[in-house]
């Protein structure tokens, strides 16, 4: 008890405590020389060193475990950006022969933001590998249209040159260079009731003039084939030096500021040896004298097409970027890249003119096409007109207009048509959802065709067209994502002149006027959305 202090309290109240280890220091830590001998001791400075590594160490492991967990995270990628001429719109002016009048036109092109024009570039494709004069003033007019935002597509025919050509006249006399530049055929059988000494025909082809497709050359004493006119011979393109000759026409007019290739008549281009006879079985009426007659599956869109077209597709190329290189499309046969075919080459794939009077019908090719984003020109059997033009901006495709369209020689673009090609811009109809309707009519058996685009977190659109000749109020119920209260974007016209943003219309009673068009805006159901 040596340690233990008695402390007496209140001596009053008898109170007292008993203090052990009351005559103890109080411990004060190490002293310095305690502290140098183990901060000089190996053993421990050894441990620091350890414990300061290892702390780094496992601090650098979970900024990396950090960073891979973000890299390697499933994530949704944002939507490819659409090229140029995907958002559009295009303007079809290649039947303009002269530059000057195009020029005219580039404030209206710039004003309605069109993206791109298609232009003439010369009478033979041709004539620019020996006459640069057409590439000089193409180069002229291209300066001017960049200065309005616009970019020139040159339309081209590979398929023939006139029989007047150099190229003909010595493939004729058969010059070794150029004896096969064109389609030559012996015929092998003799017609018994006529005395000349002149073969028939290799085949019963027909051209696209409804029109024998071989000519006789008394020089040569053989066929040349022609699916055009006879003074069109057309140029054989299994030969590679063919080939080459449609080459060096596109790099010219690229290098002149070309921003792509439209070709016309394309799907006729020889690109096969074989020379079958066509077997019957094509539209009802026609006789064996016209094309319509024939199935034409082999003086049309041979086999080896596509590998031409992914040949050309690739000499297509700008130092300003992405570049179009499509076909021109015609006539009543489904175009080639809805076919079984591989034509990625295309861009973008290119529509024949797509009739909508009739709703219905009109929604069925619609389908039909909507699938690649393709360069598509809507028609009636009125031709083409600016509520056209309204209607084909929701779609999910490269509207191609006329100048008709826009305005020009008329009067400048309407409001409306403005607010129209501002929405090509807006996320929902550049990457959103679609859903294409035939909406019936509430007061007459006819339909309007729909077309609603929308996507999650953006409005959504709705543009209505009545190819009819009356007045019809729409039932949209039935049509995806829409609401039953639609807001009038872009509203019906009254005596010549409409409104913009006028107010709310329920969706099963929307008023389109005959041959007109209209856009509304909604928020997207939950359904929709989900």
């Amino acid at each position: 008890m040596a340690d233990a202090k008695y402390v007496v309290g209140d001596h009053r109240n008898g109170d007292a405590k008993i203090e052990l280890d009351a005559n103890k220091k109080q411990f004060s830590g190490l002293t310095k020389e305690e502290l140098m001998k183990y901060a000089e001791d190996p053993f421990w400075v050894r441990l620091r060193w350890f414990m300061f590594v290892l702390f780094w160490a496992l601090w650098l492991c979970m900024l990396a475990g950090a960073i891979a967990i973000i890299v390697r995270a499933p994530k949704c990628a944002p939507p490819t950006p659409r090229t140029w001429y995907e958002k559009g719109p295009l303007v079809d002016m290649s039947s303009v022969e002269d530059y000057s009048e195009v020029e005219a036109a580039l404030p209206l092109l710039e004003k309605t933001q069109v993206s791109g024009i298609f232009a003439f570039a010369c009478k033979d494709t041709y004539e620019v590998l020996d006459d640069p004069s057409c590439i000089n003033k193409f180069k002229e007019f291209v300066a001017k249209a960049k200065k309005f935002g616009v970019k020139v597509i040159v339309d081209l025919t590979a398929n023939f040159v006139s029989k007047t050509h150099k190229w003909f006249q010595m493939s004729e006399n058969r010059s070794s260079e150029y004896s096969d530049y064109f389609v030559w055929v012996k015929g092998h059988e003799y017609d018994p009731e006529n005395s000349s000494t002149q073969p028939k025909p290799p085949n019963q082809w027909v051209s696209t003039l409804d029109k024998p497709a071989w000519s006789w050359s008394e020089k040569r004493q053989e066929y040349y084939l022609h699916m055009y006119g006879e003074d069109q011979p057309d140029l054989n393109f299994t030969n590679v030096d063919v080939v080459r000759k449609f080459d060096s026409v596109i790099k010219l007019w690229m290098e002149a500021g070309a921003s792509g290739i439209r070709l016309q008549k394309a799907r006729e281009l020889h690109a096969n040896n074989s020379l079958a006879d066509e077997r019957p079985g094509g539209a009802p009426g026609a006789d064996h004298t016209q094309r319509g007659f024939w199935r034409n599956r082999h003086s049309a869109d041979a086999p080896d097409l596509d590998r031409l077209l992914a040949h050309w597709a690739l000499r297509v190329t700008s130092e300003d970027g992405d570049t179009v290189f499509t076909l021109a499309e015609a006539g009543p046969r489904a175009e080639l890249f809805v076919l079984e075919r591989n034509t990625s080459a295309l861009r973008p794939p290119s529509a024949a003119p797509l009739d909508v009077s009739d709703a219905p019908a009109a929604l069925e090719q619609l389908r039909k096409r909507l699938t690649r984003w393709p360069a598509l020109q809507l028609i009636t059997e009125d031709g083409a007109d600016e509520e056209l033009a309204m209607f084909s901006m929701l779609l999910p495709a490269t509207p191609v207009l006329t100048l008709k369209q826009l305005g020009y020689n008329n009067t400048l673009p309407s409001e409306a048509l403005l607010h129209a090609v501002a929405l090509r811009a807006d996320a929902s109809v550049q990457h959103g959802q679609r859903a294409l309707a035939a909406a019936p009519a509430r007061n007459s058996s006819a339909a309007v065709l729909v077309c609603a685009r929308w996507k999650r977190g953006h409005t959504g659109y709705v543009s209505l067209y009545n190819g009819g000749a009356e007045d019809a109020r729409a039932n949209l119920t039935a049509v995806h994502s829409l609401p039953a209260a639609l807001a009038v974007l872009v509203g019906p016209r009254h005596n010549g002149t409409r409104h913009i943003n006028e107010g709310l219309v329920n969706s099963d009673d929307v008023f389109v006027p005959a041959r007109s068009a209209v856009i509304l805006s909604y928020v997207p159901n939950n359904a929709a959305e989900d």
